[in-house]
């Protein structure tokens, strides 16, 4: 790839993880069009990146709706003319309550299950779908999905029978597209986070769960989304260019 500034599209950039790499990239002086289903945290998000030397622009989608999929791509040229990477971030557990860990399985029914799938797994896909032709087309691209520690589902108190299984498929979906697309030049990786405790999780699931949780890590700390950002520039930035179909675990050692 030439010097050009490069262009990244990121989904749910008006949550913790996806704002946070959000601000990652535009502090190296890249373009950045932030994607998310609020067009209020949008633009919320645009008033915490003001002053950082990238360009952001923001486009609010359902992604688990293909012409809306279809309309990001669209609408990430027309604004900047280019586009490098993308991170799929948006997800994570439908209407998230202090016993959703582990619910019983007869709680789990099919709706609550499909749409689970729909926000982690139907977003990703799509957004690798009608990114591809793109990339194909000048031979490069990077791609960072956002899997989780729940993909292995080898800890209690991490998600739930829809949650786990949809975060293995995207996984899954990472290995398999890394294969598909990697003669293109197209690299596809994916991060998997173990918990993150914002202010809002924290007190949803209250104190003796984080302690739970801070006893699993080896560094005796919780990654944090700046952590998880990270993880996310490194694997779209030219540095990982020989690094494809992995999985990075951001977990502060959580396995």
């Amino acid at each position: 790839m030439s010097e050009e500034t490069r262009t990244y599209i990121i989904t749910g950039a008006a949550g913790g993880i996806g704002g946070a790499a959000a601000k990652r990239l535009l502090r190296t002086g890249a373009n950045v069009l932030g994607v998310d289903i609020s067009q209020r945290r949008l633009d919320a998000f645009v008033e915490d990146c003001a002053g950082l030397p990238g360009r952001v622009a923001t486009h609010r989608a359902d992604l688990s709706k293909e012409d809306e999929v279809k309309g990001v791509i669209a609408a990430c040229l027309d604004t900047f003319g280019s586009m490098h990477g993308i991170a799929n971030v948006a997800g994570g557990m439908v209407a998230i309550e202090a016993d959703s860990m582990d619910r019983p399985l007869a709680q789990i029914d099919l709706d609550y299950f499909r749409r689970t799938f729909e926000v982690n797994v139907d977003s990703a896909f799509l957004m690798c779908k009608h990114a591809e032709p793109h990339f194909t087309e000048q031979g490069y691209g990077k791609i960072c999905n956002v899997a989780s520690l729940a993909a292995f589902a080898n800890r209690p108190d991490l998600g739930d029978t829809a949650y786990n299984p949809a975060k293995a498929a995207v996984v899954a979906l990472t290995q398999t597209l890394s294969i598909l697309l990697g003669r293109s030049g197209i690299r596809v990786n994916a991060i998997a986070p173990g918990l993150v405790f914002s202010p809002k999780v924290a007190e949803t699931f209250g104190g003796a769960y984080v302690e739970r949780h801070l006893g699993y890590t080896a560094l005796g700390k919780f990654a944090t989304v700046e952590d998880e950002a990270e993880a996310i520039g490194f694997l779209l930035e030219p540095q990982s260019d020989a690094i494809t179909g992995e999985v990075l675990r951001v977990s502060a050692g959580t396995r």
